[in-house]
């Protein structure tokens, strides 16, 4: 078989050509009561065939469906699908396959994770975002009270499995969704990672293929060096911290609400200033990191008059402490330091510093 495994500690990464048929050959491996499929209405009608196809013995499961975005990463969006599971006698030898993007594994991976105390999952990622982060490394969790992941449990699947033509059904906003993450990835662990992607061909799934997979190595090593994020898996928090407060602001605001790649792109940008601004990365790296991200990303727009509101919504962050911001900054390109202490004062320049370069 054509597959390459990439070991996250407590789950493997398997990507490849074969990486459904070898999901198929570990399915006969194992012992589970039934399977289930969660998916989105996108995945179910995109995806769902070619994983039947490729996966034979999952042709008996049965699909649960949530709406497609980020509202389905929600508590009562949780619920039905756990209600459902009960009507559907499923018991603690069950298997749910979550078949999607961020959310759906996000999602899934909850309710397996607190339905009758853990049941076995399988990620399935259909996005970039999904196979280069979000599906590895056990992290689940919904959003609460339109504060991003403040619910949720570390649980690991059984296996993520990468099927790379899944990406032939996503456009180019969808893309560089994911590509926020690769990007964030080689800023903080790998310089010539972040070289190589900024001559990627988005829609080129060849030239795309061995980024994947080494953006994938990434986030497998730091997990497994941290699987409960109590170090180094900290600096995967680059572009986090402002990026989640931009990304819960737009869901209130009256222009797009903004995908989470794109709400970290912008986070990259404030923390990368932030980084030069502490004496932390040089200008020419903050410059460099700067031209790369406006030039892929459109720009979000928002008032002075926001900048409260921010600040209050990255106050929620979960990497926060003592009521203090802790962020992970950059140190160069292909490196990071976690745990840096910074100021409201200090985050409200950073903003304002982004809303003027792209006013």
């Amino acid at each position: 078989m054509e597959v390459t495994e990439i070991s996250a500690g407590r789950h493997p990464v398997v990507l490849g050509r074969d990486a459904l048929r070898a999901f198929d050959r570990k399915l006969g491996q194992e012992d589970y009561s039934a399977a289930f499929i969660l998916g989105d209405e996108n995945t179910l009608r995109h995806c769902l065939p070619e994983l039947l196809a490729q996966v034979p013995r999952l042709r008996e499961a049965r699909t649960l469906l949530v709406p497609p975005g980020e509202r389905s990463k929600d508590l009562a969006v949780s619920t039905d699908i756990w209600r459902h599971l009960a009507e559907e006698a499923a018991d603690r030898h069950a298997l749910l396959v979550c078949l999607g993007g961020g959310v759906v594994t996000d999602l899934g991976g909850f309710v397996a994770g607190t339905y009758k105390r853990g049941i076995r999952c399988v990620h399935v990622p259909t996005s970039l975002m999904g196979m280069v982060d979000a599906a590895i490394g056990g992290k689940t969790g919904v959003d609460l009270a339109g504060l991003k992941n403040m619910v949720g449990v570390f649980h690991d699947p059984m296996a993520v499995y990468v099927h790379l033509p899944f990406l032939k059904s996503l456009g180019k906003r969808e893309l560089l969704n994911g590509l926020a993450e690769m990007i964030k990835h080689g800023l903080v662990r790998d310089a010539q990672l972040w070289t190589d992607i900024s001559g990627a061909t988005l829609h080129d799934i060849d030239a795309l293929t061995p980024l994947v997979e080494r953006s994938a190595t990434v986030k497998a090593e730091v997990v497994k060096a941290d699987p409960r994020e109590e170090g180094v898996r900290k600096v995967l928090n680059f572009g986090h911290t402002i990026g989640h407060g931009i990304e819960a602001h737009s869901w209130e605001s009256p222009q797009r609400m903004l995908l989470h790649g794109e709400a970290v792109a912008i986070g990259m940008v404030c923390e990368a200033w932030l980084s030069w601004r502490m004496d932390l990365l040089t200008r020419e790296d903050y410059d460099r990191i700067t031209e790369q991200l406006l030039a892929l990303y459109k720009p979000y727009q928002f008032d002075s008059a926001d900048n409260h509101r921010l600040i209050e919504l990255m106050r929620n962050d979960k990497k926060n402490s003592a009521g203090q911001f802790r962020f992970t900054l950059l140190t160069g390109i292909g490196q990071a330091k976690v745990d840096v202490h910074v100021t409201a004062a200090q985050v409200q320049e950073a903003l304002e510093h982004y809303r003027l370069l792209v006013r």
